[in-house]
């Protein structure tokens, strides 16, 4: 399988780290979801390479980015659709990418799509979280109430591991990982995990603070977004509603506000659809290749 190359760039506040597949092709950039990290991405978007010159960067608290990431200073995601579109301004050459991504990473890519045309040719966002901006229903209110506290369980999560083993150990076919492949996890830990200097002891990247953080500040009306875009847009996501993060009613909002934009309703999949069809999420990239 065709390698990346980890590289970093220097913004005013810390490193942006990111993994590029190099080719005299169109650019992607893939963005990851709250709590992951580029590498978590590898086998889905390596196929692509050469058909591609690929981008996939550490957001601001994750992975190996070193950008300043204070839970208490975060009030909402414009920072990660800042930092992404800064980066898209120094690295793809004044032409367009296609941008794609993954739940808080599809809304930033819709972000940047929405305030940066300029920037995007295309966009492909798989089960991104699109959260109304109105007041939920009673009965929606209901149904959130029976949805695990996201921002809460990542506060809790566990931060250090004795080892590399141990943590994949820990992780393999639990919790949200129920449905990874292996090779997947491997990747998410290799990406995601760093030495803490004492001897085989690992910590997470992204520490739970700002993961817990990041799932409390959700940007409202992502759904919306899709109105002030210009670029095509495909949008994957759990047919089932209650195994996503795509709401039913915000689906409805986002096939009024874009008419042209292709939904893809995927059967049998959770929220994380990346790892579970990545093959779907490929294809529906790759359609933008020419």
């Amino acid at each position: 399988m065709n390698s990346p190359k980890r590289k970093q760039m220097t913004f005013a506040d810390g490193d942006v780290s990111y993994l590029e597949w190099e080719a005299d092709a169109p650019v992607l950039h893939f963005a990851h979801a709250t709590g992951f990290n580029a590498e978590t991405y590898r086998a889905l978007l390596a196929p692509l390479a050469g058909r591609f010159h690929i981008f996939a960067i550490d957001q601001r608290g994750h992975g190996f980015s070193t950008l300043r990431a204070e839970p208490d200073e975060l009030k909402g995601w414009d920072v990660y659709s800042s930092d992404l579109a800064a980066f898209l301004t120094r690295v793809a050459g004044g032409k367009p990418a296609v941008l794609a991504g993954h739940s808080m990473g599809g809304i930033a890519s819709l972000m940047v799509a929405a305030h940066h045309p300029e920037l995007v040719r295309a966009v492909v966002v798989a089960e991104p979280v699109l959260v109304s901006d109105t007041p939920p229903t009673p009965e929606q209110t209901r149904a959130m109430a029976e949805r695990p506290n996201l921002a809460e369980m990542a506060a809790r999560r566990r931060g250090t591991f004795a080892s590399f083993d141990e943590a994949f150990g820990r992780y393999r076919g639990r919790g949200a990982f129920t449905t990874w492949p292996d090779e997947t996890l491997t990747d998410y830990l290799h990406g995601g995990l760093v030495k803490t200097g004492n001897g085989d002891e690992v910590r997470l990247a992204c520490a739970p603070a700002w993961e817990s953080a990041t799932f409390r500040n959700a940007h409202p009306g992502g759904a919306r977004l899709t109105g002030m875009m210009k670029a095509p847009l495909t949008l994957l996501h759990a047919e089932n509603a209650m195994d996503g993060t795509a709401r039913a009613s915000e689906v409805d909002i986002v096939r009024q506000q874009k008419p042209d934009a292709k939904i893809i309703p995927v059967p049998e999949v959770t929220h994380f659809l990346p790892m579970e069809k990545p093959e779907l999420v490929r294809d529906a990239i790759a359609a933008f290749a020419g």
